[in-house]
């Protein structure tokens, strides 16, 4: 009688107060059988301030052209006029994309790019140098890096 007057308090706090007699236990057992302690949550990343003098305005809604790259081992420079998209199908290329492009594609190895500002990068080929100096309407650019030895960086506009 006296376990059922027991029982009958405990429930009864757990509706008032939400205690749960067995929390303490259970978190003891699955650490014993874990081996590690409950994860805790990461800190939550904060983004870098973008300087305003380093932000291009463009209108995004309507894309521009395809500006492709067949070659390889080329030297030139192209131009981003109307948010374009750049597709870079070669090796050992150095280019400079001046403007604003909506995505630069590379699909080649070794290339050297340098470019004022994109809206996305998407590197299918290894080891790509990608530097860009500019950001779209204050927005970090997305990144999707499916090689090996890519590197995609910001380089100020001020250096």
């Amino acid at each position: 009688m006296k376990q059922i007057a027991i029982a009958l308090i405990c429930l009864f706090g757990m509706f008032l107060v939400g205690c749960d007699f067995r929390s303490d236990t259970a978190k003891r057992e699955m650490e014993k059988f874990s081996g590690t302690p409950t994860p805790t949550r990461p800190p939550i990343p904060v983004a870098t301030p973008i300087d305003p003098s380093e932000v291009v305005r463009v209108e995004t809604q309507v894309p521009g052209e395809t500006i492709s790259v067949l070659e390889s081992k080329l030297k030139k420079t192209f131009a981003c006029t109307k948010f374009d998209r750049v597709m870079i199908n070669g090796d050992d290329n150095v280019l400079t994309i001046k403007g604003a492009c909506q995505r630069i594609m590379v699909n080649g190895e070794r290339n050297d790019i340098t470019t004022d500002a994109a809206a996305e990068f998407l590197l299918n080929g290894n080891s790509n140098k990608i530097k860009y100096s500019r950001f779209i309407n204050a927005k970090q650019p997305l990144i999707n890096d499916n090689g090996d030895g890519n590197t995609v960086e910001h380089a100020s506009a001020k250096s």
